[in-house]
């Protein structure tokens, strides 16, 4: 086969074709065009190709806790609560964590082992302050959910992001998938150490390019919502560089800045209520109660929460057993660099004879990980991404069980959500299927839910990877069934089926590497 060299990277003739198509309207690919070695791993490092406009697998390791750079910390206990006979326990643990928090110094509320009634919720809306339990475990600390259905613990702060000066266009004609530079009209007003939002639009003629203005019919026939123009993907992040026109930032990007498509800017903003260094460790929670809740069966399960972390950045939640919950663990579109660590969400409590599933872990933030998680139920999505999620965000090293007859899936879930790594999962087969795909129809038109996303050494019953028009999802060293694409669909890019990679854990090596 011929070859084609650019900057050094060997990538095949048809590659070139392939991605020449990207986000032309009924441009297609025979199915046998072959692709880059987009990873390769030899003497300990990695090594990655691109395509012909500089698109390159992401670099996920500044994700979670302080960009992984340090662990979550154990703050030093600043008041202590136990376990009363009788009543509702919410005021009481509600008034510990206020005093700390009134404190204005970092400290831990330290609930001892036993059992605790929570009829309300519990809210850390202050930095520097921990909700932490005698451990996990049996012998541990338990919170029981009683009342009405509703969150136990609330990790937020206030407020929302305001803008500090004037949108300043960027002007690079296209910055690729991995980039962490970029070109603007005037960098003056822009500096080392500002916070930022780098805004992609999605705008109508790209919506028009990735055919999400002609989703098809429901199966009944009722229309599906199309997609109209909105704000878009909106990329947190910190100036590292300012060199003349051209802005370095912290964490690279996780969808291309294509001007024939989006008129994409950087904006400077404050968030003086968002909070930070605050988190949940070392407990469990039963939500079996929620069960009894007439509207329990009627979507109310999915207000069945144990924890939400939102409006907060560099937090966490640590050795944490969800049992019985619809939606154990979430995280909102205002959370930045959040840990959910050794956390597991089991018998998730889902009706199994309804067709709405819950999500056991929901990210709508970014630059979250969720790592060493376990999820055991049936009828239910394991972890999902929401609408226009910016990445990075990772999934690592978790497992999810199906107990039951009904689905058990994962994956983005709507809307052209960003630069999701699942990362060495296991899902039980036959029945565990994980996709990247178009969802078309499904909900309100959810269409192609997830972008630049990758599945890397996942073990599952199967798998579905497509390529949305101007993007990729890739699939490397997958095992299970692969699932072939849906009719006028085109193919991720697939490496290794049936055979497993090195590195074990793309995330592990790129974390080790960048440190």
């Amino acid at each position: 086969m011929k070859r084609f060299s650019r900057a050094g990277l060997m990538l095949p003739v048809t590659a070139i074709a392939f991605i020449g198509c990207l986000g032309l309207s009924g441009c297609s690919v025979h199915a046998a065009s072959a692709a880059p070695n987009w990873i390769t791993f030899a003497n300990g490092r990695l090594a990655y190709s691109t395509d012909a406009q500089g698109n390159r697998v992401p670099d996920f390791s500044r994700v979670g806790y302080r960009n992984g750079d340090a662990p979550p910390p154990e703050l030093p206990v600043a008041a202590t609560v136990g376990p009363q006979s009788s009543g509702d326990d919410t005021a009481r643990i509600q008034q510990a964590i206020n005093q700390v928090a009134n404190s204005g110094r970092p400290g831990a509320v330290q609930l001892t082992a036993g059992d605790y009634r929570i009829e309300g919720t519990l809210q850390i809306s202050t930095s520097n302050v921990e909700l932490r339990g005698a451990g996990s475990g049996a012998n541990g600390t338990k919170l029981v959910a009683a009342g009405k259905l509703h969150t136990l613990v609330t990790i937020a702060g206030t407020g929302s992001r305001a803008s500090t000066g004037s949108a300043v266009p960027v002007t690079s004609n296209y910055v690729p998938v991995g980039a962490d530079q970029l070109d603007v009209s005037d960098a003056s007003s822009l500096h080392v150490g500002d916070h930022v939002i780098v805004q992609r639009p999605q705008e109508q003629a790209w919506i028009h390019a990735i055919g999400m203005d002609k989703i098809p019919p429901r199966p009944d026939g009722t229309p599906s919502k199309q997609w109209t123009p909105n704000a878009g993907l909106q990329f947190d992040r910190t100036v590292t560089a300012v060199n003349g026109k051209t802005v370095r930032f912290d964490v690279s990007l996780t969808n291309a800045l294509e001007s024939q498509y989006t008129h994409a800017t950087v904006t400077r903003y404050s968030y003086p209520g968002r909070i930070s260094g605050s988190g949940l460790s070392h407990l469990s929670a039963d939500g079996a109660e929620f069960e009894q809740d007439p509207a329990w069966h009627h979507d109310g399960f999915f207000k069945s929460q144990l924890v939400s972390v939102d409006t907060a950045q560099d937090s966490w939640v640590d050795d944490v057993v969800a049992d019985h919950f619809g939606s154990a663990f979430g995280i909102g579109q205002n959370a930045l660099r959040v840990s959910l660590l050794r956390t597991s969400s089991l018998d998730e409590s889902v009706p199994q004879d309804i067709h709405d599933q819950p999500a056991a872990y929901t990210i709508s933030g970014q630059e979250t990980l969720v790592r060493q998680c376990t999820v055991t139920g049936s009828n239910l999505h394991a972890w999902v991404t929401q609408a226009r999620v910016p990445g990075p965000n990772v999934v690592s090293r978790c497992t999810a069980t199906n107990t039951g007859s009904r689905i058990l899936d994962a994956g983005p879930h709507q809307r052209w959500a960003s630069g999701t790594l699942y990362d060495d999962l296991t899902m039980s087969p036959p029945s565990g299927h994980l996709q990247l795909s178009d969802r078309q129809w499904m909900g309100s038109g959810q269409g192609w839910a997830g972008a630049n996303s990758v599945l890397w050494n996942c073990g599952v019953g199967s798998y579905l990877v497509e390529n949305p028009p101007t993007a990729h999802n890739w699939a490397l060293g997958c095992t299970g069934t692969q699932s072939k694409p849906q009719p006028g669909h085109r193919s991720g890019e697939i490496g290794s089926a049936g055979k497993h990679l090195p590195p074990e854990s793309l995330y592990d090596e790129q974390l080790a590497e960048r440190r």
